[in-house]
Parts: C-alpha cells; structure tokens; sequence
C-alpha cells in the first residue's frame, strides 16, 4: 500500500488536494491511501518521526517569508531512515530552479494553477511512478547534472525531461524543456545531449531532442507531447515516430 503525505500551508489547496487523490485512487482502485496532512515544518517532522515508512510526499514550496521552505522540509526528512519520494507543488517557477541548484532529488515538480483537469492529471501520474517503483523495488530514479555556468549546476530526473531545443539566438545554446514548465538552457549541442540521454530519446528534427515516453501523437507534422506542447518532427524521422507510436 502506498502511503501519500500531502504538505501545504494552504488549506484550500491542502483539501483540493485531497479531494482529487481520494477520488481516483477510488476509481482507479489503487492501492494506495492519504496517511497525512500538515501545513508546516515541523507538523511534518512530527509525523513522521511518529510514522516512519516509505512515503510520496506533495509538498510545497513556499510558506511565506521567514518560514522554512519546500527544500528545507525536503532536507530536514532526509534524516528519516525512509525512502521518501518529494513532488514539489508550486506556482513559482524560479524557486523550482532553487531546488536543482540545491542538490535536492526531486521526484518532480507539480504546477498548482487553476486547471483542475491536469492537476488530476498530474497527480495520478506521480502516484502511478511510486506505485511502480514500490513494485519493482529496485527501480530507481536517473538523473542529470547540467552545466550552468559559473560553477553552479542543476540536478534533473531525466523522466522530467519533454525535449530539447537549439536555441537560434545562442551559439550552441540548448535548452531542456521539462515536465513542470521550467526551462534550463546551457551551452552543448544536441548531439552531445543525445548521446548523453540514451535510447530514451530520438532526435526528431535538426532543432529538437524529444523524450520518446513523453511523445502521444504525431499530427500534420509536429509532435503532440504529454503536457500537449508541439514541436515540429521532420518528414525524414516521421516513419520512425509512426513505428514508436505503433508499439507503444
């Protein structure tokens, strides 16, 4: 049974939440089930010190000026003797680059907005990849360490990555387009990145690098993307798209 721990400082957001985890773990008879809720720190450092175990956890990133953030609270259960997986939930894009540069693993990153649907959406996603990894047991997370410049680097789970952009503006700029919105831009090329990445990834177009796990549709030449973003996909690659497509 997967435990789900759910950790904001807004109530509303804390009680939607809720409601739409309760609702298709139910419909999707998952086994899985919200063991807590906290709006601080130290409320979560309390529960778990009172439950230990393996856990998911949604967690914010921001509680307001001069309280412990996301990567505080992230920090602080690292000193629990548990496999505890961090989705951080944020409307703040620039404090998700924060938690690269912090060396934190993310398990990922979660917008909050307004579009209930992909909320839904995302939060049965990273549900399901705990569940996954619960199973497997040994199934772990990769990650990337990206170059930024003046010694600062950004730590990424590949699973997080959509695709790769040539940027035209920026000799050998590319950037990495993530799941959550945010972008990284350093400085590479597409071929170094690829080989980099693996198989998991197919270079679709001389200007992009898409995740192929990340690729739903192919339609009048651009890729439809899992978070419904399109890049274009050259007539060259489209037959292999199709045979990706066609086995998945």
């Amino acid at each position: 049974m997967l435990k789900i721990f759910l950790c904001d400082d807004d109530p509303f957001f804390l009680s939607l939440e809720r409601d739409l985890i309760t609702r298709f773990i139910r419909e999707d008879k998952l086994p899985a089930e919200i063991t807590g809720m906290a709006g601080s720190l130290s409320e979560t450092l309390n529960f778990f010190e009172n439950n230990p175990g393996d856990c998911l956890i949604f967690l914010d990133l921001d509680f307001g000026s001069g309280q412990p953030n996301g990567i505080d609270i992230s920090s602080a259960l690292k000193r629990c003797k548990s496999e505890i997986h961090v989705v951080f939930t944020t409307n703040h894009y620039e404090l998700a680059m924060d938690v690269l540069k912090s060396g934190t693993e993310p398990f990922g990153f979660l917008e909050k907005g307004s579009d209930m649907e992909r909320l839904s959406r995302d939060l049965r996603r990273y549900v399901q990849m705990a569940l996954r990894i619960e199973r497997n047991g040994t199934e772990k997370q990769d990650y990337i360490c990206l170059n930024l410049g003046c010694n600062e680097t950004a730590k990424i789970c590949v699973s997080d990555i959509l695709y790769l952009e040539a940027e035209k503006n920026l000799s050998h700029g590319i950037t990495y387009h993530t799941i959550n919105g945010s972008k990284i831009t350093i400085i590479s090329t597409l071929d170094t990145e690829s080989t980099r990445l693996g198989s998991g990834f197919l270079r679709v177009h001389r200007s992009y690098l898409a995740a192929k796990s990340q690729i739903l549709a192919l339609r009048d030449g651009y890729l439809v993307l899992s978070n419904r973003a399109e890049i274009p996909c050259s007539l060259r690659m489209r037959s292999e798209v199709k045979k990706w497509l066609s086995k998945n």
